[in-house]
């Protein structure tokens, strides 16, 4: 089985290549299944890869590296049900060091894996650094980032659409000379032809007989993950007027609002919203610049609304943020919502379960 190790950097569009990889190798009759995973219990990608009928499994309360056991028995459970051509595993986005501490591992525990480890990065978010506006104000962060290019066997710049070609030309310079002998992509994940070349890349790929760990300081990287402030809530929007998908509309879009007026960065900020007629996942990176977001002609008393933030910021901060946001609704707009699970926390010390530097271990 081939298992495709999806890693980058939070917002830089794993997800939205994944899904649709998996559309077009299920029209190609193939079979696929996926593992997703972040710091809470209450996933955005998860509920959008069940609303698509893939099979799936999540990794849940921090990355794979620190949850091996559980990423195992998903392997596991998903190869016997399954059978999957092509099973993606997509790793938290302020994750790294995954040679050493996922597959390394993997390949003692179930060495007829192929692994092949794509990492995604936003065109815009490098043109930014290239072009000396970045948008990650602390250098921890910014170390975990360039941790994650490093360990590549694929890199792909992803969202390519966004950039001129003069600046895709800058940025490309600046990883070829920083991550000399990457094999690069330029992709817009959205274009079926693109996915279509990162999907060949990855059923071609020839796994390396051997993988250099990483050398990290994680004092570093667990300072970098302790400046994203992690956040899920789930929700019930309830109104009398039909108008529960306009109301959504206006929180999510106030969220985003109110984030950017503190000027704080955002890593992802995710909603899946669910109306009962239609399923919507809602995306906002660090580069993102409107809050025109969803439809909003659907008449409906109540929609589901799951939130996931990793913000640089304090957990105190985001939910601050978020109850006011709904508090304003509820007054603006003559609805009632109905809060249900809610965690905001700091990741901890990123401790993982096994990592291997020598070719030499067992587990």
């Amino acid at each position: 089985m081939k298992l495709a190790l999806v890693g980058g950097f939070l917002g830089s569009g794993k997800t939205t290549a994944i899904t649709g990889a998996c559309r077009q190798l299920l029209l190609q009759n193939k079979k696929v299944a996926v593992i997703t995973n972040d710091q809470g219990e209450q996933q955005v990608d998860s509920a959008l890869i069940k609303s698509l009928g893939i099979p799936g499994r999540e990794v849940i309360n921090g990355c794979f590296c620190c949850n091996f056991e559980q990423l195992d028995i998903h392997l596991q459970s998903l190869e016997k049900e399954a059978h999957p051509d092509i099973l993606f595993a997509e790793s938290v986005g302020s994750c790294t060091d995954l040679i050493a501490t996922i597959a390394k591992p993997l390949k003692v525990v179930r060495p007829e894996l192929e692994i092949v480890i794509s990492i995604f990065a936003d065109a815009d978010l490098l043109a930014s650094w290239v072009e000396g506006r970045s948008h990650f104000l602390e250098e921890s962060v910014r170390y975990i980032y360039k941790k994650q290019l490093e360990e590549a066997d694929l890199l792909v710049i992803n969202k390519t659409d966004l950039l001129e070609k003069s600046q895709l030309q800058a940025v490309d310079a600046m990883i070829r000379t920083e991550y000399p002998g990457k094999k690069i992509l330029h992709q817009n994940s959205t274009a079926e032809t693109d996915v279509s070349r990162w999907l060949n890349e990855i059923v071609h790929f020839a796994q390396p007989a051997k993988r250099d760990s990483l050398q990290i300081d994680y004092d570093v990287y667990g300072d970098g993950e302790s400046k994203m402030a992690w956040l899920d809530k789930s929700m019930e929007i309830h109104t009398a007027h039909g108008n529960a998908s306009f109301v959504t509309s206006k929180i999510i879009s106030s969220i985003f609002d109110e984030i950017q007026i503190r000027h704080l960065t955002i890593g992802h900020l995710k909603f899946f919203v669910d109306s009962g007629n239609w399923k919507e996942k809602i995306s906002f990176t660090a580069t993102s610049t409107r809050a025109d977001i969803m439809r909003e002609d659907d008449e409906t008393n109540l929609v589901n609304l799951l939130v996931n933030a990793r913000i640089q910021t304090d957990p105190d901060t985001l939910e601050k943020i978020i109850s006011e946001v709904l508090g304003k609704a509820e007054r603006s707009y003559d609805c009632k919502i109905l809060e249900n699970n809610t965690s905001a926390f700091k990741p901890g010390y990123p401790r993982p379960t096994h990592r291997i530097t020598s070719e030499n271990y067992e587990i």
